[in-house]
């Protein structure tokens, strides 16, 4: 949980004047809000402060802090952003490429910086990749407090307990 003073400063640095971090105009936004409200609190929270740019990677905590270091905190060759964490750090590669894979086999066309936000794109499958770009993005967040990645059987594990059943 986000301490509300922490979280009004986010807002303050994120909205004030010349300092607008523009969320992607393009993604269809109200698909992805109604994909969210089936996950459980923990995950819907998480991808709500993922898609607002709002979680507290190194790259955010050094906009308030310059002593901070900004590098991730495993690789420490990259500013930690929000991208770094789950799609680009070279150590992520392994888990990273079989989310990608598992996505792509389930028909998801939309280029990985759209569906690591919940753009799906059209497909029967879009609750399952959904659910599972989720579990993926809640482990990532959860193992990075613990200096680790999670294996892709952590991830699977996570997203099976938490897909929704199917809509009739």
């Amino acid at each position: 949980m986000i301490h509300r003073k922490t979280y009004r400063h986010w807002i303050q640095e994120v909205s004030g004047p010349g300092k607008i971090e523009i969320l992607r105009p393009d993604l269809d936004w109200p698909s992805i809000w109604r994909e969210i409200a089936a996950l459980p609190a923990n995950v819907k929270e998480m991808m709500f402060l993922f898609n607002q740019r709002l979680l507290p990677t190194r790259t955010r905590c050094h906009r308030f802090d310059s002593l901070a270091d900004e590098n991730c905190q495993l690789c420490h060759q990259f500013p930690e952003t929000d991208e770094h964490l789950v799609i680009y750090c070279p150590l992520r590669n392994k888990v990273w490429s079989w989310l990608e894979g598992a996505v792509r086999r389930h028909g998801c066309k939309t280029p990985p910086e759209n569906f690591i936000r919940g753009d799906i794109g059209p497909t029967r499958h879009r609750r399952t990749i959904f659910t599972l770009v989720a579990a993926y993005i809640y482990a990532t967040w959860k193992e990075r407090s613990h200096n680790r990645i999670p294996t892709e059987v952590e991830v699977e594990n996570l997203w099976v307990s938490i897909l929704p059943p199917p809509q009739k």
